[in-house]
């Protein structure tokens, strides 16, 4: 899909008044589309509010997606949760729910910071579910206190928790479409950092 569908379908959200509030997905184009674009039809989504709109990839109409917190059966797009935390929980349980079937989640930076994210990843490890961890990387500015939040990259701190992860350029969507593939064929935990420009 275009950047210009994902903004399309951005735009109709903001003029329904989409709930809780629309988010602008600038930016995160590529981490979307790849990520979706790897996806099976019976694997689970679990899109953040800025990732919502990539639901449109999965054939969901955009009028499915006006309540964040409805999300999208049969599609298997989760509720989009502003929770970082809630969301890497959910992804994990839908993972472990069916071990046939994978989940995979969308996550930022400031995300890593989050006791909960690091309870999902020690959960990912110890039952070993396919979810795979999508985590997009932004370059922050001084007024951002990641550095005082943070002792390593997200893989890194994927790694203290025993979890796999490839690091690729956020900007590209086919590399973050081979990674977010390459992830659900090795089936278990895994974690994909997208290194925005």
């Amino acid at each position: 899909m275009t950047h210009d569908a994902l903004h399309a379908a951005e735009a109709e959200l903001a003029s329904h008044h989409a709930l809780p509030f629309p988010v602008s997905c600038a930016g995160l184009e590529a981490v979307i589309s790849g990520t979706v674009a790897a996806l099976g039809r019976t694997d689970w989504w679990v899109p953040g509010l800025r990732e919502r709109v990539g639901a449109v990839e999965r054939g969901v109409p955009v009028e499915r997606l006006h309540d964040a917190a409805d999300g999208a059966r049969p599609y298997r797009v989760a509720p989009a949760s502003p929770s970082p935390a809630d969301r890497a929980l959910y992804a994990v349980g839908l993972a472990l729910a069916d071990r046939e079937k994978a989940a995979v989640v969308h996550l930022g930076i400031g995300s890593m910071a989050d006791g909960g994210v690091h309870e999902a990843l020690n959960l990912a490890s110890l039952y070993q579910p396919t979810v795979v961890f999508v985590v997009a990387v932004h370059p922050l500015d001084g007024e951002a206190p990641l550095a005082r939040q943070l002792a390593g990259t997200p893989s890194e701190l994927a790694a203290a928790h025993g979890v796999a992860s490839t690091v690729v350029d956020g900007g590209d969507a086919d590399a973050v479409r081979e990674a977010v593939a390459a992830a659900l064929s090795a089936r278990g935990p895994h974690l994909v950092q997208a290194n925005l420009p």
